[in-house]
């Protein structure tokens, strides 16, 4: 029994490991096939992955939620314009493996853990699209957006039964932030992009980052930045923290995306709320806001709409048409990924001011939602919302983590304002932003062979573990 039990463990840890390695060499044949020169040459990628492996595979094997996961939380912003092949992007394959890597790990341990509230909401909400697709109008385009949400989803459920080690999930904080700084680097050097004074990020065979999706993948590592700010004693590391946030901020603004702006002011305001440090907060935001004067064309976006007569470049418009939609079928919606189907056939009925052209997508998680999924829908996805943001209310403020929670609930509520705007279902920065909170919850776990919580003077964990055995 032993013999076999051994066998089994050396296999899994053979697949984390290979796993790892696999993240590894393909990201570095996908970089170095993205840096061929005309001469067939390439950057040394492979061999620098050669080099770096055995610290890959260990990470992989020991702390997946460092190494894969983490460069999966650095490039999802970038998921758009990081193509492989047509319909596969890089990120979407580096996600793949992580999952592996996790699961793996997990299996090896013989341990997982019951998840957050958070997450059985989100479960019925994905539920419920896939039983739309009975009643679907155009099933091809629905299946594939209920791809993208299924797996986004998975993803989620992963974490949120993963056993976290509190290290792991400091570095993924520390990773998220730096990822958010490296994004900001690599906007500035992409500044000869600007049109319109309004950065657009592009990418060879015509794909295109949308700046307002761009603008939101700075969100939770702003917040995250602010939590450790307000909470830390040195104040080397406060002042870091500040600069970093003031630092990702910029880009929001060079993108002049309105609801970035507006969900950062919203971040601000519940920082403001919940921490008594208000004075470092008022200070941060008139920086920020200072900041504003440099790119004018964020303000010049929210009081001028040019052509389009205060519709928020067509917003309101196109919001009529979806109310008209929804008047049609109000409770069950036309099912998941049919609001452009939906759109073209009320797009006549509706009068516009100012004609937005066919298959536009809802710009609103309200009226997307209730269009595709009805009444049942917007209930379920709004619910899922507010479970996530309530069940950080098992972190006390005697708790350690109570920074970094603050900092996941202003990160919740600054992207559903930002949902307001774009449309955010199967947008992988979104699902990422609500499983980080189900990681917060799973960290606080105690481990088999940890001392009861009464004994240590802290509150009892908000989860338990549902299996553990050595």
């Amino acid at each position: 029994m032993t013999r076999r039990r051994d066998w089994r463990d050396l296999l899994l840890r053979g697949a984390c490991a290979a796993a790892g390695l696999a993240v590894l060499v393909f990201v570095a044949r996908s970089v170095s096939n993205a840096n061929a020169g005309s001469d067939g040459m390439h950057l040394p990628m492979l061999a620098i992955a050669v080099v770096i492996a055995p610290a890959a595979v260990y990470l992989a094997f020991r702390y997946p939620l460092i190494f894969p996961f983490g460069l999966y939380v650095a490039l999802v912003p970038f998921d758009a314009i990081l193509s492989v092949t047509n319909g596969t992007t890089l990120v979407r394959v580096i996600a793949g493996l992580a999952g592996i890597t996790l699961v793996t790990r997990m299996l090896l341990l013989r341990r997982f853990v019951k998840p957050g509230k958070g997450w059985y909401a989100w479960a019925a909400f994905v539920v419920w699209a896939g039983v739309s697709l009975m009643w679907t109008p155009d099933l091809p385009e629905s299946q594939r957006v209920y791809g993208i949400v299924l797996q986004n989803f998975l993803m989620m459920t992963v974490l949120a039964f993963y056993p976290v080690k509190e290290i792991e999930f400091r570095w993924l904080c520390v990773l998220s932030v730096v990822s958010g700084l490296f994004a900001a680097i690599y906007t500035f050097s992409q500044h000869s992009m600007m049109s319109g004074d309004r950065l657009t990020l592009t990418a060879s065979g015509g794909l295109y980052l949308d700046p307002n999706y761009f603008a939101t993948s700075f969100v939770l590592p702003i917040a995250l930045s602010l939590s450790v700010a307000l909470s830390a004693r040195d104040l080397r590391l406060k002042l870091l923290c500040w600069a970093c946030a003031i630092f990702m901020m910029i880009p929001i603004l060079m993108t002049a995306s309105r609801g970035g702006v507006v969900a950062m002011g919203l971040l601000f305001v519940y920082f403001a709320a919940r921490s008594p440090r208000r004075l470092q907060i008022v200070a941060i935001a008139v920086i920020c806001l200072a900041l504003t004067s440099l790119y004018p064309a964020v303000w010049d976006r929210f009081m001028h709409d040019p052509g389009q007569q205060g519709s928020g470049s067509g917003r309101t418009f196109i919001w009529v048409v979806g109310w008209h939609a929804i008047q049609q079928n109000w409770m069950f919606g036309t099912g998941v990924g049919s609001f452009l189907e939906t759109y073209d056939q009320n797009f006549l009925a509706v009068y516009q001011p100012v004609m937005q052209g066919w298959h536009r997508p809802s710009h609103d998680i309200i009226v997307g939602t209730w269009v595709e999924l009805g009444l049942i829908g917007v209930v379920l996805v709004l619910g899922a919302w507010y479970a996530t943001f309530r069940q950080l209310r098992a972190i006390p403020k005697s708790s350690k983590y109570y920074p970094i929670r603050i900092g996941l609930e202003a990160s919740l509520l600054a992207l559903f304002a930002q949902s307001l705007f774009i449309d955010p279902i199967w947008i992988k920065y979104i699902w990422l932003a609500q499983s980080v909170p189900l990681l917060l919850l799973n960290v606080r776990v105690p481990t088999p062979d940890a001392q009861p919580a009464a004994a240590l003077g802290r509150s009892p964990a908000p989860a338990r573990i549902l299996a553990a055995r050595r």
